[in-house]
């Protein structure tokens, strides 16, 4: 059954920067993206990689000419151990794969953040 937990403040969370915390008794990362809060158990589905240590890249596209483009404004988050690519809107990987990254429930309640747990 899950539990609600104050994660942090708002003001607390950055755009492309995650912060981790441990929520009860999980890894539990936070981050802002196009200025929407998104948070995750720190967990890559592939191999078990603390993914919240991976870096942000931008998406890579093909574009009407079959040119690969990269997109800044969709980042990818790359783990740190394989090098595996998900989406953070979607937690859909890169490829083509029934894995996708964990997203958590959370509210806002002022200017706290509670997850769910």
């Amino acid at each position: 059954m899950k539990k609600r937990y104050f994660f942090c403040l708002a003001s607390e969370i950055q755009e492309h920067i995650f912060l981790v915390r441990e929520v009860g008794g999980k890894s539990v990362g936070a981050i802002r993206q196009n200025g929407n809060i998104r948070l995750l158990l720190n967990y890559c589905p592939h191999a078990g990689a603390p993914i919240c240590k991976g870096v942000l890249v931008p998406a890579q596209l093909c574009d009407a000419d079959q040119t690969l483009v990269l997109d800044p404004q969709k980042p990818q988050l790359r783990c740190p151990w394989h090098g595996w690519e998900f989406d953070l809107e979607n937690g859909r990987p890169a490829f083509e794969s029934k894995m996708r990254l964990a997203f958590l429930t959370h509210e806002l309640e002022g200017e706290e953040v509670y997850v769910s747990v």
